[in-house]
């Protein structure tokens, strides 16, 4: 059986680092800072290829003029705090780090609580965004680079797998380097950079980053990069005091992969457990997902739950602006954002009805999603979440606060229904309105499977009109 991949979630790939601690993950991109971090403390972590060169995607990014003494929001130990540090020495500065949070630092970075953020893409292009300007970048700082890691224990256990990764990666990268479609480009600004422009987002991951097949260049010469991206972390981990003592020996971090088949009989099926972040780093992780990457090198990813916000980023434009609408008000109007919400889904069902049985949908969309519901057009769990969101709705509109703690569940099965609708209307199917079986030709004047009349003309001017009509929209005569 195929190997499952369970993808989880981390703010920075420090934090991915901190998981491998814990014994919670198997694989996952890391920056060489972190990762010798982690390595000289005694954690049994491999580089099993390098994942990116950083180009200009790390920058620090600065607003105004700077004292001797700035404040640099940044990720303690991260690849963006050896690049600042790299860039106080270049300018004779001596800043104070502010540990935060990418996220945070940009919205420090905006409130005007830093002087500036030293980070990675896509936030130092949302600072820049915000007045700032990149002074100093990864290709001024050296040899920092992102790397494909995993356990010493995944790497013995698991080395059928773990190749398959490396493949998976290879793939996304190159189609990364070469150019991504126009639907993917979207998917991917909606899951790393809504707040920023298609544009933006095209330059980021063409010129941002280099995006490295991790098998393009011999074991000897990948180790020979690697080793100098660890020997320049090592200064800055040791002239900053986050490390001590003398460097480890690399030789197990770098031992290449081996051929052996994984240690798992037939009968069992393992997993992967694959750590990612909100970093550009990890667009091949998001994009060899959404693409099915990882089911075509034989890495079942299909038991693995989805954030929010990656299913939001596979929606159309429309559906995306209707939730980011939503999305925008329950911080600050919850009651509203479930009205909303409501009306939302209660204008796409009844334009998905009217599509799906040619007719105009009844008054009242309970009844619209009744019908769906009954002619197997719908799926229980949708049903279940349009009822209680109607329901929500309208207890939201009339006793205000009262529906506000469900919000949030309002939001996410909002999302759930539009996801449905989005599967299926490119496969929509007409539908008799009696027995529900489909309609091949929308000319049909009549079901041939039950009678059921669908076409007939005006009494007064021939024109053809819907069976249901009870007046002609062609002269206005009652029918």
């Amino acid at each position: 059986m195929p190997t499952s991949v369970n993808f989880i979630f981390a703010t920075s790939g420090l934090q991915s680092m901190l998981k491998f601690f814990t014994g919670t993950l198997d694989a996952a991109y890391f920056g060489s800072t972190p990762f010798l971090l982690g390595y000289s403390y005694g954690l049994p972590v491999r580089a099993v290829g390098i994942a990116q060169r950083l180009g200009n995607g790390h920058a620090v990014v600065t607003r105004g003029t700077l004292s001797s003494r700035p404040r640099i929001g940044t990720v303690s130990g991260s690849t963006g705090h050896e690049i600042a540090h790299a860039w106080a020495k270049a300018t004779d500065r001596n800043p104070v780090y502010v540990d935060l949070p990418p996220n945070d630092q940009v919205m420090a970075f905006e409130a005007g609580f830093i002087d500036a953020v030293s980070c990675w893409e896509p936030f130092t292009t949302m600072a820049v965004r915000l007045g700032g300007k990149r002074v100093f970048t990864g290709e001024d700082s050296g040899s920092q680079l992102n790397l494909l890691c995993v356990s010493s224990d995944t790497a013995q256990e698991k080395p059928a797998a773990v190749r398959a990764l490396v493949k998976t990666h290879d793939d996304v990268s190159r189609k990364l380097r070469l150019g991504v479609s126009s639907r993917e480009l979207h998917f991917l600004q909606g899951v790393f950079a809504d707040a920023l422009s298609i544009a933006d987002c095209e330059r980021i991951f063409r010129d941002g980053i280099e995006w490295v097949e991790s098998t393009s260049a011999s074991t000897a010469q990948t180790r020979d990069e690697i080793t100098a991206s660890l020997r320049s972390s090592w200064d800055f981990l040791v002239s900053t005091g986050l490390y001590s003592g003398n460097m480890p020996d690399l030789s197990a971090a770098l031992e290449p992969l081996d051929e052996r088949v994984d240690h798992t009989t037939a009968d069992e099926r393992s997993t992967l457990r694959l750590g990612y972040s909100d970093s550009i780093m990890c667009a091949p992780i998001l994009l060899g997902r959404h693409s099915r990457l990882f089911m075509a090198n034989g890495l079942d990813d299909t038991d693995s739950d989805s954030r929010i916000i990656e299913r939001v980023a596979a929606l159309g434009d429309e559906y995306r602006q209707a939730l980011r609408s939503i999305r925008s008000l329950l911080a600050v109007e919850p009651e509203l954002a479930v009205v909303k919400a409501g009306k939302v889904i209660e204008q796409e069902l009844a334009d998905f009805y009217e599509r799906c049985f040619d007719r105009v949908p009844p008054k009242a969309i309970s009844s619209a999603i009744e019908e769906l519901s009954k002619f197997g057009v719908m799926p229980t769990r949708v049903t279940a979440a349009a009822h209680w969101l109607r329901n929500l709705r309208n207890d939201s509109a009339h006793r205000g606060r009262e529906a506000v703690q469900y919000a949030e569940t309002a939001y996410g099965l909002t999302v759930e229904i539009l996801e449905w609708l989005h599967q299926e209307l490119p496969r929509l199917l007409l539908r008799c309105t009696r027995c529900g079986r489909t309609i091949e030709d929308s000319n049909w004047v009549a079901c041939p499977h039950c009678g059921q009349l669908r076409r007939r003309s005006c009494g007064s001017c021939r024109e053809p009109i819907q069976a249901s009509w009870k007046a002609c929209p062609h002269c206005g005569c009652a029918v």
